[in-house]
């Protein structure tokens, strides 16, 4: 299973910035996979469900799996069956120490669940898009919290 992983630091409290992470409105402008949202089920920390969403022009389903506020979000993603698993870990810094508990350190890894077999981790685990997908994923997720905030 290949995983791409990036973090990124952002001059915003935590709290806001879990919003904005667990909001799916904001997924078609930052999070790899999603171009638009179409429906939203009971999103939660106590009743996490689905989100529908497209892809150019397939229907997926964007599955909450763990929602622990504000430090934690995995959700994986399913177009037929392409599944992509996404983990959001966050943190509070800034200051000395961290004492000052005024930005967010968000670690991003996409683990695309392609399968184990030697042959599909050697043709995905240099994978040059994915690895840029993430990047610029928390690139527009920095951007969008701070410019929101």
């Amino acid at each position: 299973m290949p995983k791409f992983e990036r973090e990124v630091e952002i001059d915003v409290p935590i709290e806001k910035v879990w919003q904005v992470l667990i909001d799916p409105k904001y997924w078609p402008e930052w999070l790899p996979g999603v171009d638009s949202v179409t429906s939203v089920q009971a999103v939660s920390l106590t009743n996490a469900k689905s989100v529908q969403f497209t892809k150019q022009d397939k229907n997926g389903t964007a599955t909450f799996v763990t929602l622990q506020q504000p430090n934690l979000l995995e959700i994986v993603t399913q177009i037929d069956d392409d599944k992509d698993q996404h983990v959001f870990k966050l943190r509070t810094t800034g200051g000395l120490f961290g004492m000052a508990a005024d930005e967010t350190k968000v670690e991003y890894t996409l683990d695309t669940l392609n399968g184990k077999g030697f042959i599909t981790k050697f043709f995905t685990s240099g994978n040059p898009i994915d690895s840029t997908k993430v990047s610029k994923a928390m690139l527009r997720f920095r951007r969008l919290v701070e410019k929101l905030y």
